[in-house]
C-alpha cells in the first residue's frame, strides 16, 4: 500500500515539474540555441523522482572514463528506473537514442528533440540507418551517448540478446565502447509492476572498449565482448564492486 501511494505520488510531482519547469526550460533551450539546460533539467527531474521514490543509488567505476574523451554508454536494461539512474550515476551531459514512440510524448518529445536525442524506428530500416548516421555525427562532434543495447527491459534480470545497431554507431563514429552494469533496479520496480519499491542499487562503469580501427565486421564480436562483460558483473554478488 505505502509502496503504491509512494509511486502515485512520484509521478504526480513528475508531471508538475515538467509543466512548471520544463516548458520554460525548453522555450530557453530554443532561445538560446543549447540544450544545456535541458539537461540540467532532465538532471534535476530524475534526482528528484529517485528521492521521493526512496532509491539509493553507488557508482564504482568513474575512474576508467577520461572526462576529456567521449563515449557510447551501454548499460544493461532492467527496469524503467534504469535511465535515471544511470544519467546521475555517469554524471555526464548524455544524449539517447530512444525508441520513436517516447518522443511523440507531449512535453517529453519536444525537450528530448531539444535535447539532441536520436529517435530510433528499429521495424523502419531506411529510419533506422538515418538514425545511426545522426548519432554518429553528435559522436564526432564530441557528445556522449548512453543506448541500452538490449532494446528494451528484461523482466527478470537476465540480460537479453544485445542489438547490433548500437555496435555499428560506435565503429562509425570510432568512438570508445564504455560497458555500464546496473545491479538491483529489477527489485526495485520490475517490467510490468506499477510499484516502485525503495532500496538501493550499483552502478558499475567498466573498463572502455575501443573500436578505434574497426570494420563493420567487426560488430558481432565486439557485441559479444560487451555482453559476456556485462553479463560478469551484472550478475556479480550484491556489493562486489
Amino acid at each position: 500500500m505505502i509502496s503504491a501511494i509512494r509511486t502515485a505520488f512520484v509521478g504526480i510531482v513528475i508531471v508538475v515539474y515538467a509543466i512548471l519547469v520544463g516548458l520554460p526550460a525548453l522555450l530557453i533551450a530554443r532561445i538560446a540555441g543549447s540544450p544545456t539546460v535541458l539537461y540540467r533539467v532532465g538532471q534535476g527531474g530524475a534526482w528528484i523522482g529517485l528521492k521521493l521514490a526512496g532509491v539509493r543509488y553507488r557508482v564504482v567505476g568513474r575512474q576508467n572514463v577520461d572526462p576529456e574523451q567521449n563515449y557510447v554508454f551501454m548499460p544493461n536494461h532492467q527496469s524503467n528506473l534504469d535511465p535515471s539512474v544511470v544519467m546521475l550515476g555517469i554524471g555526464r551531459d548524455l544524449r539517447f537514442m530512444a525508441k520513436a514512440s517516447l518522443f511523440r510524448i507531449p512535453v517529453l518529445g519536444q525537450a528530448m528533440l531539444g535535447g539532441g536525442f536520436v529517435p530510433v524506428e528499429r521495424d523502419k530500416r531506411e529510419k533506422a540507418v538515418a538514425a545511426v548516421e545522426a548519432a554518429a555525427g553528435e559522436l564526432r562532434r564530441g557528445h556522449d551517448f548512453l543506448i541500452f543495447p538490449e532494446g528494451t527491459r528484461s523482466r527478470d534480470g537476465r540480460m537479453l540478446p544485445l542489438k547490433k545497431g548500437p555496435f555499428i554507431l560506435a565503429i562509425k563514429a570510432q568512438v570508445p565502447i564504455v560497458p555500464v552494469a546496473v545491479r538491483g533496479t529489477c527489485d526495485l520496480w520490475p517490467k510490468g509492476s506499477l510499484r516502485i519499491r525503495s532500496g538501493g542499487v550499483t552502478l558499475e562503469i567498466l573498463d572502455p572498449i575501443s573500436t578505434e580501427g574497426l570494420e563493420a565486421d567487426s560488430r558481432h564480436a565486439l557485441r559479444d565482448m560487451v555482453q559476456g562483460r556485462l553479463q560478469e558483473r551484472v550478475h556479480a554478488p550484491s556489493g562486489a564492486a
